[in-house]
């Protein structure tokens, strides 16, 4: 049976402030300033048009479905992509850090298969437990993972997978 999952309350939240206050910070000055150079201008409605498309990524999602399921997972946002476990062909994880002491940030997992990418933030209500699926398929197959996304799954506490040689690959296509 599937668990349906969606992005924490407070992370939502949290990204709608941010895009307002962005928002704000680089509109308002167009509005309030009469004779701002166009230069300033023009920069300051990019930097607006990039906190509005932030603001509108963070709508979606809000409203993003994920279910979850020993069969695998399936995701509906703009449209629905279902990537079974058995056709997982590649597993990342990366850190995203908000501070130069990497001391917050967050992650993002992104399970390739089957002519499918889904891409899940940390915020996601069980990420941990949906990572923790990932590295067990991972590690039952074999699959080549990155010394990055390794380190990124022990750092979760979620050990056993070993990274991909990047010899054994530069080898094979010397090979033919």
């Amino acid at each position: 049976m599937a668990t349906e999952l969606r992005y924490q309350r407070e992370a939502i939240r949290a990204d709608y402030i941010r895009a307002a206050i962005g928002i704000a910070f680089a509109v308002g000055p167009l509005l309030f300033i009469p004779q701002i150079h166009w230069v300033f201008a023009v920069i300051l409605a990019v930097l607006g048009l990039l906190f509005l498309a932030f603001g509108v990524r963070t709508w979606l999602r809000g409203r993003t479905r994920i279910l979850a399921g020993p069969e695998g997972l399936t995701v509906e946002d703009r449209r629905r992509r279902h990537l079974p476990w058995e056709a997982l062909e590649e597993v990342k994880l990366a850190y995203f850090s908000t501070r130069r002491d990497r001391s917050q940030g967050w992650m993002q997992l992104t399970l390739i298969g089957n002519g499918t990418s889904i891409s899940l933030d940390s915020p996601l209500e069980h990420f941990h437990e949906i990572a923790e699926e990932a590295a067990r398929h991972v590690r039952a197959r074999r699959l080549p993972v990155s010394t990055a996304t390794v380190l990124n799954f022990e750092s979760l506490g979620i050990h056993g997978l070993k990274p991909a040689d990047p010899l054994a690959g530069h080898l094979r296509q010397g090979e033919g």
